[in-house]
C-alpha cells in the first residue's frame, strides 16, 4: 500500500487506520479524528469503430505527448461514466456522440497506477474526425496499420487487441480486466448485441 504522509485537510502526519484491532487499507488523521482514503482515479474511454478500424488520437498533452492512445481521460465530478467517455471522445477527436449511444464494453483496474477504468464502445458511419486541443492528430486504423510502436500506454495493448478481435468476429463481449505490475487477466463476463449507428 502506498504511503500517504499528510492529511489533505490539516497537514498532520497520518497513520495506518486500526479498526476493531485490524489494520485497514487506508490512513487515519489523529488530529481530525477521521479516516483518509487514497481512492483510485476513474478513467473513462471509448473504443470507436468505423468498419474494421479503431479510432486513435495522438496526444498533445504530457504525459506521453506525441504518442498514440484510445480517446479517454479522467471522469469529472457530476458526470456519469458514459457522459465522461462521450466528453473525452468529443474533446480529443471531434466526434460528439450522445452518451446513450455508448455501450459498456470493458471494466478493470490498474493497481500499479491506482486507477479504475470503464471503457465503452460505439460505431460510426464515417471516418470523419477532427483533433481537439488535446490532440495533435486522430484517425481510424486497422489492427495492422495502427501505431503499435508509438503507443502511449502499451500496458493496455492486450485490451486493445481484444477490441480488434471482437471487430473481426463481429461479436462483442463485455470484459473485465485486472492489471497489476506482473499480471494481466482479461475475462469475458457477458455478451452485448451489435448496435449500428
Amino acid at each position: 500500500m502506498a504511503r500517504m504522509s499528510y492529511c489533505p485537510e490539516c497537514g498532520a502526519g497520518l497513520q495506518r487506520h486500526m479498526v476493531a484491532g485490524e489494520l485497514r487499507g487506508h490512513w487515519y488523521c489523529p488530529d481530525c479524528a477521521k479516516p483518509r482514503h487514497d481512492h483510485p482515479m476513474v478513467v473513462v474511454t471509448c473504443f470507436v469503430a468505423f468498419e474494421d478500424r479503431l479510432l486513435w488520437v495522438q496526444r498533445d498533452l504530457e504525459p506521453k505527448r506525441g504518442l498514440w492512445a484510445i480517446p479517454g481521460g479522467f471522469l469529472e465530478s457530476g458526470e456519469t461514466l458514459a457522459q465522461g467517455a462521450a466528453r473525452e471522445l468529443g474533446e480529443e477527436a471531434g466526434i460528439w456522440l450522445p452518451p446513450a449511444r455508448l455501450q459498456l464494453y470493458m471494466t478493470g483496474c490498474i493497481t500499479f497506477i491506482n486507477q479504475v477504468y470503464v471503457a465503452f464502445r460505439a460505431t460510426v458511419d464515417s471516418a470523419a474526425c477532427l483533433p481537439g486541443r488535446e490532440s495533435q492528430a486522430c484517425g481510424f486504423y486497422t489492427r495492422h496499420d495502427c501505431p503499435w510502436d508509438r503507443v502511449a500506454y502499451p500496458e493496455v495493448n492486450d485490451s486493445i487487441r481484444q477490441v480488434y478481435d471482437d471487430l473481426d468476429r463481429g461479436s462483442f463481449g463485455v470484459w473485465e480486466a485486472q492489471m497489476s505490475e506482473h499480471r494481466y487477466i482479461l475475462r469475458e463476463v457477458g455478451q452485448s448485441a451489435p448496435r449500428n449507428g
